[in-house]
């Protein structure tokens, strides 16, 4: 077969590349050999999703080691597409699968995906190697960049070596940014090179049909995506192998070599104020106390409050959370009651234990001096705080803070302490401080050796009416 204008531009391509690199290409450089990732054993889809989210639909089935996909009856002349990605991104990989296509079928696979509600096909993103019956399906007639090996559109095979439908081919794709090079080997043959980004790509774009979609392969880092086209297709034995990022051991010149596209960061969305981010574990929304137990056992049985909080049930008991945790980001409301009882330890007192054993105090500060390492929040006869930044009485006050839990040896022992950093309000009170041990009342911190634990907040016994809302972690 002969080349299209895209395989022209390999020469240049590579020419470029290595131009590209020329700050670092008489550098000495090592790289360390990773391993193979299964994204498809045979057995389910955990590593893979629909597209722009959701469970993989029963449309695809698990048949003997194999993922296909049966593509369900359109209703109306219309059905919303099945396609699937990978839960995890890819940047620099070698992937290896095999496939197998009905008479007449047309699939693909994707690299660069990234998905956006505002996208409604991985297309739009992803640069696609073509899968197909070049036997019997049209695009196969419609040029050689839509043949199955293709750089779809853009960069045809140098020979056709796909098996007929029904039996089984394998692919090898090479997507390297590092060395701005691109390849597929279909059937153990290498039918397909290309760059995967640059000038040389982007003159290939724009000889294809892609040249005025402003997102197509644009994206060094995204997901690895199969494609819906409307017909049976079967995929198994499916692993990536990520290629590291070379190691300089002189000072680069080039500014690409010290970019990084790995690892790539999960998208988080904030919450509304105060709210829960949209990966956070709430713990207390208002709504009940499902989350929480008594630590003296059975249900927590504090006071659930018309405005969404809950307050302490005197001489009740503590209550804890049922899930347990370790490092962690942690969002807490309190308020103290308006009405003023008490003085020194016994206004508004409370207390909030990370893993139950270290106490950030709650108190009524306000005109109410106490001991410094005691006062609202300290870290109870450890840490006195930076500032004192209560709202006024009666009104709500926010935690945040950021846990780091101690690391305990096989032995028992102590080989790591845990950290705190501490907001009150808005500002800080506790800049990283080192958690020396147990929060006792009487004596020395201890430090005996535990894993994660459970989130516990204090019943102080003396009728403090403190309340809780709003509380939220995320685990780090």
């Amino acid at each position: 077969m002969k080349f299209n204008y895209a395989l022209s531009l390999l020469g240049s391509a590579l020419l470029l590349a290595s131009c590209a690199q020329s700050g670092t290409s008489s550098q000495a450089q090592t790289t360390t050999e990773p391993e193979w990732e299964v994204l498809f054993d045979g057995s389910s889809f955990d590593k893979w999703q629909l597209y722009n989210g959701g469970e993989v639909s029963d449309a695809w089935k698990i048949e003997e080691g194999a993922m296909v996909f049966y593509p369900p009856e359109k209703q109306g002349g219309w059905r919303k597409s099945q396609n699937i990605v990978t839960k995890e991104f890819f940047h620099s990989f070698e992937l290896e699968l095999e496939w197998k296509v009905a008479e007449g079928a047309n699939s693909g696979v994707f690299y660069g995906v990234v998905e956006d509600q505002r996208l409604g096909e991985p297309y739009l993103t992803g640069p696609e190697i073509q899968v197909l019956d070049n036997e019997r399906h049209p695009d196969a007639k419609n040029g050689e960049t839509h043949q199955a090996g293709a750089l779809y559109d853009m960069v045809a095979p140098s020979s056709d070596i796909s098996k007929p439908a029904g039996e089984w081919n394998s692919f090898s794709i090479l997507i390297d940014h590092f060395a701005n090079m691109g390849h597929v080997v279909l059937n153990g043959e290498k039918v397909v090179e290309f760059p995967v980004h640059g000038t040389a790509w982007d003159e290939m774009v724009a000889q294809s049909k892609f040249a005025n979609w402003d997102a197509f392969g644009v994206y060094r880092t995204g997901k690895i995506g199969l494609q819906d086209h409307g017909d049976k297709v079967s995929f198994r034995n499916i692993r990536v192998r990520r290629i590291a990022k070379p190691e300089l051991t002189e000072e680069p010149t080039d500014p690409e070599a010290t970019e990084l596209y790995e690892p790539f960061v999960e998208k988080v969305t904030p919450g509304e104020g105060h709210g829960a981010p949209s990966d956070a574990i709430v713990l207390f929304d208002g709504a009940n106390l499902d989350q929480w137990e008594s630590v003296d056992g059975g249900a927590a049985a504090w006071t659930l409050n018309e405005d969404g909080s809950m307050t302490v049930a005197d001489k009740i008991g503590d209550i804890r959370t049922k899930e347990s945790f370790g490092d962690m980001q942690l969002h807490i409301e309190w308020r103290s009651p308006a009405e003023i009882k008490g003085k020194n330890q016994s206004r508004a007192n409370s207390g909030i234990f990370l893993q139950e054993l270290y106490e950030i105090q709650v108190l009524d500060n306000n005109d109410n001096p106490t001991y410094v390492n005691g006062q609202v929040g300290s870290i109870y006869k450890q840490h006195v705080p930076l500032a004192m930044a209560s709202a006024p009485t009666g009104e709500w006050n926010s935690f945040d803070a950021i846990y780091h839990a101690p690391v305990f040896n096989e032995a028992g022992e102590k080989v790591q302490s845990g950290t705190l950093t501490l907001m009150h309000n808005g500002v800080l009170i506790h800049d990283h401080i080192e958690i020396k041990g147990t929060t006792p009342y009487i004596g020395w911190p201890k430090n005996e050796a535990h894993g994660e634990a459970p989130l516990r907040l204090q019943d102080h016994r003396d009728n403090s009416g403190v309340s809780y809302r709003n509380i939220w972690v995320r685990r780090l």
